[in-house]
């Protein structure tokens, strides 16, 4: 009599609850996709992949939080347009990984939706690099797309971005980096030699005509880094050694502006270093470096110690502040910056993105306001679009 009675309670009990749930209608969960990412200014860091696809993650720019990705080809670089409203992508597809034919292309994406537009072939001559903002950039007027090519021999591809249509391909022999111009369909680039050179190319988008600075720097004894900031017709360049190098390319030949030394007196050896290493605030006219302390010959990729701010008028630096070994850095174009900061995959923690604040009285004092980790596991590469 005890089992039977356990039995109708627990059956009691089950029809009970069953009637319970019953009354409860099912509200399956539905699962959607965001037509567009939340507004406000944006961070992009670039994971370039070289064993599949590469991700470029979009950030705010306000607390760092993740709004979508991006995801492209193998060995990515990238570039945003004049609006910010595009985002444009050169990457490869291997068809065979190992052997066999390389897809090159570019591709379109909407910001706001981050999905696709238009995808258009490049030459698969496209040189597989480490991401750099000299390896791939618009012309002015976003009227075409400018990307590096290494056979090794050196070549820049043009391309329509209207029709979408691979129109010429440039030598550049002896010279690498794309540098557009001010004036449409115009690239430099630096030259192993210590010149500049500048290709224009023709009406008919058929040819180009080519033209070589005169000696602006001395390759052997203080090479420029490739990485470059531009202020109107002026390319601003650092040296590995300290030397703020500022070149016009207005004319037909591209000529030196300034030169100048922004280390000299300065205890313990501070050199530039990283690969993003410069960033350039406008309102400003303050030029972020990233700075590590007893350089010496092959220092010239090391890691961030600190950040430097110098004022391109005055000559001098306004700001140091300490970092976390960073290798890229970017700056906001508003009247009180913004900068971020990209250290690559260091212990197994992923890229980390660090955003700084700045005060307003001119002495620049960097405040940190916040970070971001799991970037990726090769992160070079990072921009900002306010």
């Amino acid at each position: 009599m005890r089992y039977s009675s356990l039995t109708l309670f627990t059956t009691l009990g089950i029809l009970s609850f069953t009637t319970s749930q019953a009354a409860e209608p099912f509200k399956p969960e539905r699962i959607s996709v965001e037509k567009n990412i939340s507004p406000g200014p944006n961070v992009f860091v670039l994971d370039q992949n070289w064993k599949g696809a590469s991700t470029i993650t979009v950030l705010s720019a306000d607390d760092l939080s993740t709004k979508g990705n991006i995801s492209d080809g193998l060995i990515s670089q990238f570039t945003l347009s004049q609006d910010k409203k595009h985002l444009y992508t050169a990457s490869v597809y291997p068809k065979r990984i190992m052997s066999g034919p390389t897809e090159a292309v570019v591709q379109d994406f909407d910001i706001a939706t981050l999905s696709q537009i238009k995808e258009m072939e490049t030459l698969p001559k496209m040189a597989q690099v480490a991401p750099s903002i000299n390896s791939f950039q618009l012309s002015a007027e976003d009227k075409y797309a400018f990307v590096q090519n290494a056979t090794p021999a050196a070549s820049v591809s043009v391309i329509s971005l209207a029709t979408g249509r691979h129109l010429l391909e440039v030598p550049t022999p002896g010279c690498w980096g794309i540098y557009a111009s001010q004036q449409p369909g115009k690239f430099s680039s630096l030259c192993g030699d210590g010149t500049i050179a500048s290709y224009q190319i023709a009406a008919d988008e058929k040819n180009y005509q080519a033209s070589k600075s005169e000696k602006l720097f001395d390759s052997d004894k203080d090479a420029l880094f490739l990485a470059a900031q531009r202020d109107g017709d002026n390319l601003m360049f650092t040296s590995f050694t300290g030397n703020m190098v500022v070149v016009s390319d207005k004319a037909a030949k591209a000529t030196l502006v300034e030169k100048f030394n922004y280390t000299d007196g300065v205890e313990g050896h501070w050199v530039p270093g990283g690969f993003q290493i410069l960033a350039y605030n406008k309102p400003n006219n303050l030029m972020f470096v990233t700075m590590h302390p007893d350089g010496k010959e092959g220092s010239h990729k090391d890691a961030a110690k600190e950040v430097w701010g110098i004022d391109m008028a005055g000559h001098k630096v306004v700001t140091r502040f300490k970092v976390d070994n960073p290798v890229a850095v970017t700056v906001s174009a508003t009247e009180q910056p913004q900068l971020f900061t990209l250290k690559d995959n260091e212990e197994g923690e992923g890229g980390t993105v660090t955003k700084y604040s700045f005060s307003n009285d001119k002495k620049f004092t960097a405040q940190q306001q916040g970070s971001v980790k799991g970037l990726g596991d090769f992160n070079l590469l990072l921009r900002v679009d306010n």
